[in-house]
């Protein structure tokens, strides 16, 4: 009797000692699998494009030795060097959408017409017309970066959302206003699109 006491007794010491084995390492365990990071798989995915085309090799418009115009005669010109032809292609591959926006910079080292004194008009391609869809105005430079991450120092023309691919045309114009006090001068702009989706 006395050795099944000792017997049941070493039984119930190696039995719980067991499980408290058990629990500890399963305490241990849960602790280091609850610690370890699950790996991230990055995949880099193409949105679309936009690439912004010239017709010719120059990248802006540039008026030498101009004299002031009113904005009537300005919108028409047709004059070699006056005005700007360009184009923006875009193409959706797996964003919803793409936002693009057009601007332009001054070329600091060509221009000599203050900026007060200097029209600016962009017009679009619409049904086989071009179309106005920036007025008349002078150069105004950012002084903030835009969302889409057009720079300080730039002036957003016109911004639009596409949907789907397209080429969409574009004619920029440039004069000296008619109220200009100077008889002659020169003026150069470059063209940029900056663009993004989610």
């Amino acid at each position: 009797m006395k050795e099944k006491k000792e017997l049941s007794k070493r039984f119930w010491f190696t039995d719980l000692s067991i499980c408290f084995l058990l629990v500890i390492l399963i305490a241990v365990g849960f602790a280091l699998f609850s610690k370890s990071k699950n790996p991230v798989i990055e995949e880099l995915e193409n949105a679309g494009d936009v690439i912004l085309n010239y017709a010719d090799d120059i990248t802006g418009v540039k008026i030498t030795n101009a004299t002031p115009t009113s904005d009537a005669v300005g919108i028409k010109n047709m004059t070699k060097g006056q005005y700007f032809d360009f184009s923006v292609d875009v193409t959706l591959d797996n964003a919803p959408y793409i936002e693009y926006e057009i601007s332009v910079v001054k070329d600091e080292n060509y221009s000599t017409i203050p900026d007060d004194d200097i029209r600016i008009y962009l017009e679009q391609e619409q049904s086989g017309a071009y179309v106005e869809v920036f007025a008349p105005s002078k150069f105004t430079p950012l002084k903030k970066k835009t969302s889409i991450g057009t720079p300080v120092g730039s002036m957003v023309l016109y911004q639009t959302k596409r949907t789907k691919k397209t080429v969409d045309r574009y004619r920029l114009r440039v004069w000296v206003a008619d109220k200009s006090l100077m008889e002659k001068g020169n003026y150069g702009l470059e063209v940029f699109v900056n663009a993004h989706t989610d």
